[in-house]
């Protein structure tokens, strides 16, 4: 898979499970919701944890790709430190001795930027400039996935802080569907997040 096809792939994800919430907000001829606030919260988890899948999936993808040897859209090629000749002797190579590559965690993806390209290029730059964002992704993610009193408190933390106000027993439709407060911003938490982090991929696919 080129860069520029991973890239792709991972933006038409993201407008698939967009186009799923905004489904679940349909309204009748009354102004009735044609979903339930329960089936309508079930919709909106399910998609943020599919767009975050999708996010793992894109670096895992152009990980592979420039290990590889393939060119950014931009023609550009990573400095390697390793030479793996296969997509799967790559893919082994990013999870050494572990179980899988935690995908999630900026600092294991900026640690392996490190390992196999000079200076981290193209991907550790771009993760270290949104780490923190990455950071509250994998909070929120966290409850979407399986809600308990220590994730809760973790969402509940986040909300209170992103949305200036104090929040518990948030959900997680409530945070990501919220406005955001931050001066500039236009739409929901959840647009602040795509529009992040469709601007990284964006960066690293198109590295020049």
């Amino acid at each position: 898979m080129p860069i520029g096809t991973a890239l792709t792939a991972f933006r038409a994800e993201i407008a698939t499970h967009q186009g799923y919430i905004t489904n679940a907000f349909v309204q009748d001829a009354a102004g009735n919701y044609l979903m339930g606030a329960q089936q309508q919260s079930f919709v909106v988890d399910s998609a943020f944890l599919r767009m975050f899948i999708a996010w793992e999936t894109f670096l895992e993808e152009v990980f592979v790709r420039y290990l590889l040897g393939n060119p950014s859209v931009a023609g550009t090629l990573a400095v390697l430190f390793a030479n793996p000749g296969t997509e799967e002797r790559a893919r082994e190579m990013l999870v050494g001795t572990q179980k899988y590559v935690d995908w999630a965690n900026p600092e294991i993806v900026r640690k392996l930027s490190r390992i196999y390209f000079n200076n981290g290029e193209p991907i550790g730059p771009a993760i270290s400039a949104i780490q923190s964002d990455l950071f509250d992704l994998k909070t929120v993610r966290n409850a979407a996935a399986h809600l308990t009193t220590t994730t809760g408190r973790l969402l509940d933390a986040l909300a209170t802080r992103r949305l200036g106000h104090n929040c518990i027993n948030i959900s997680v439709s409530g945070f990501v569907l919220a406005p955001d407060p931050t001066p500039g911003a236009a739409g929901s938490i959840l647009d602040s997040y795509i529009v992040l982090l469709d601007a990284t991929a964006h960066n690293i696919a198109n590295w020049v």
